[in-house]
């Protein structure tokens, strides 16, 4: 039986445009876009591992709002991802690259032109047509 891995991410939103994070080469599904976050560690709240993942990646405080839609789940040959993904803000902007090689705000056409990883594809399909002016935080 493959291992389940309950992760989470983030879908910035910042001048109408929404942050897409392009993993490292040398990283489990290198070179696809996601949205960053990572695994939601034993005893932690979804919005509690989001918030530090995205320190611990980016060095960077954020505010969680809503779910962006239901948790996808995608079976790849190293397990079942679970992936929730929420819309957030930062309240800092260090941007420190640790698990990533690039990131690109993008408008919600825009991010139909990368390839995402199969777990966030839903996500990216919710994030392309919402209105995004009426997404809540805190």
């Amino acid at each position: 039986m493959k291992k389940n891995i309950d992760v989470v991410g983030a879908a910035f939103i910042e001048d109408d445009k929404i942050l897409a994070t392009k993993r490292s080469d040398d990283r489990i599904l290198g070179t696809l876009w996601e949205f960053p976050g990572g695994k939601i560690e034993k005893g932690e709240t979804p919005e509690q591992a989001l918030k530090r993942e995205l320190f611990e990646e980016f060095n960077d405080d954020i505010q969680v709002g809503d779910k962006v839609t239901d948790t996808s789940s995608f079976e790849y040959d190293f397990g079942t991802v679970n992936l929730t993904v929420y819309y957030a803000k930062f309240i800092t902007h260090n941007f420190n690259l640790i698990a990533h090689s690039k990131i690109e705000w993008m408008s919600q056409e825009e991010l139909k032109t990368v390839k995402w990883a199969d777990a966030d594809q839903l996500a990216v399909g919710e994030i392309c047509k919402a209105d995004l002016s009426k997404v809540k935080f805190g």
